[in-house]
């Protein structure tokens, strides 16, 4: 139970972290704060603010299943798009937040077993309870 709490926590802070940089750059830069990029790839990294958002959110009310699947799916989407932006329309400033990114995404796929397990514990003891 410990070690899922840490992961979990430790999920909330990458994906607020991710919500502040971008919400930052909206801050500073307007809603076209990626002006180098296409008009699709700046909708999907300004979606990041609220997917990243939406994340913390399920993770804070303990909602793990839909914080993990939503995790997963935002950090595969966002390590595609980025890897997309670094190797194929040659961002190569891209290429030290995909490393971080891709060692992100290995731990939403590491703590995503655990933390899932934890959901059906939880599960239990409630019905016990009742």
């Amino acid at each position: 139970m410990r070690s899922a709490a840490i992961a979990r926590y430790v999920l909330i802070a990458g994906f607020a972290w991710g919500t502040l940089t971008h919400a930052v750059d909206w801050w500073q830069f307007g809603w076209w704060p990626y002006r180098f990029g296409p008009p699709l790839a700046n909708a999907f990294w300004n979606a990041l603010v609220l997917l990243d958002a939406v994340t913390v959110a399920l993770l804070l009310r303990r909602d793990l299943r839909g914080g993990v699947v939503l995790a997963a799916a935002v950090m595969i989407a966002d390590v595609t798009a980025n890897v997309y932006a670094w190797q194929v329309m040659g961002f190569e400033r891209f290429a030290v937040g995909v490393a971080f990114q891709a060692a992100f995404l290995g731990y939403v796929a590491g703590a995503a077993p655990l933390l899932w397990r934890e959901r059906r514990a939880a599960e239990r003891r409630n019905q016990e309870r009742r």
